[in-house]
């Protein structure tokens, strides 16, 4: 594996727009190092829990619990029938305590909250822990746990993930990795977006022989409080909490409008429609998703008047509406 790149000396208020738009990931290191939440936890982690908690609303925020014997695994359960954790609606106030408690008993079980709403949950945290994205409006949310494991899975969004407490570990595999990442199903799986079922740590190379190849083009770091990781959209990420309690919170935004929708609907929908097609037919489609999508230039348009472009042209948010109803109405029938 390879060390990702690390940027010194950036500020929480001056991202460089080289940084929002680089292909591959970086480490920001102590981005965020000036938060006042992070300040608190270097005298303890219940001093950085009891900072961030001054500005709970009471809002319930989801929970998993690992099984007993899933060691920190945020996965499948052995048969394959289910997972292994329990999910659950939780006080925030209350994490610290049963992580706290998971540790003395010494059990290795995971506990993890997952993606919870920072506007939506502590409002007014923000106003004092936060970077500047302008003009992006980013979806804010807060990780926290205790030594989890998250195995390789990828985001649509591109992502700023800050450590504010612990330490946690970033194994990255470019996109292109995917055929040697063993995915498993992409509408059953424990993490949300599809895992990778391979285990980093203790990889069965007979069953996946591929995986050295992955392993070959992956790229780690390890995260302090304080420092960020920049992981650009779609890269496959395995995520792991190395301290007893961890806190992350994560930046997720779009260089597209929100208007255009999700590139995920319409690889979907192509999974229903498109690959159960003849293989002549779904090289046609090959060929028209490549002239006007994948390979799209202005060339590939120039002989249709400007006004006649239609979808082939700039769609506005009008447009986007127009057209979501057409297919809309298509798709109802």
């Amino acid at each position: 594996m390879q060390p990702i790149k690390i940027l010194e000396g950036v500020a929480p208020d001056a991202i460089p727009q080289s940084v929002l738009v680089s292909p591959v990931p970086l480490v920001l290191k102590g981005l965020v190092k000036t938060w006042p939440i992070v300040r608190a936890a270097e005298q303890s982690a219940r001093a950085g829990f009891d900072y961030l908690c001054q500005f709970y609303n009471g809002e319930l925020v989801n929970t998993a619990i690992g099984d007993a014997n899933n060691a920190g695994a945020i996965f499948y359960n052995q048969d394959f029938t289910g997972f292994a954790y329990e999910r659950a609606r939780s006080l925030l106030t209350g994490v610290y305590d049963n992580i706290h408690n998971l540790q003395a008993s010494g059990s290795a079980r995971a506990y993890y909250v997952d993606s919870a709403p920072v506007d939506f949950c502590v409002p007014g945290f923000r106003a004092h822990n936060d970077i500047n994205l302008a003009p992006f409006a980013p979806r804010v949310s807060l990780w926290m746990g205790n030594k989890t494991i998250v195995s390789a899975h990828h985001d649509i969004p591109d992502n700023i993930a800050c450590v504010v407490m612990g330490r946690r570990r970033f194994v990255l595999f470019p996109p292109a990795q995917l055929k040697n990442l063993y995915i498993g199903p992409l509408d059953f799986n424990p993490a949300g977006p599809a895992i990778s079922m391979v285990d980093l740590h203790n990889p069965d190379f007979e069953k996946y022989p591929r995986y050295r190849e992955a392993l070959a083009h992956a790229q780690i770091a390890e995260l302090e409080p304080g420092d960020a990781i920049y992981i650009p959209s779609m890269w496959w990420h395995h995520v792991e909490g190395l301290m007893p309690f961890n806190l992350m919170v994560n930046y997720w935004w779009t260089a597209f409008p929100s208007y255009l929708g999700s590139p995920q609907d319409a690889f979907t929908h192509a999974l229903m429609n498109i690959r159960s097609l003849p293989a002549d037919e779904r090289a046609h489609w090959k060929n028209l998703f490549d002239h006007y999508i994948f390979d799209s230039n202005p060339d590939n348009t120039a002989h249709i008047p400007q006004e006649k472009l239609g979808v082939l042209g700039e769609v506005d948010e009008m447009a986007a509406r127009r057209i979501r109803s057409q297919l809309l109405n298509r798709l109802n029938r």
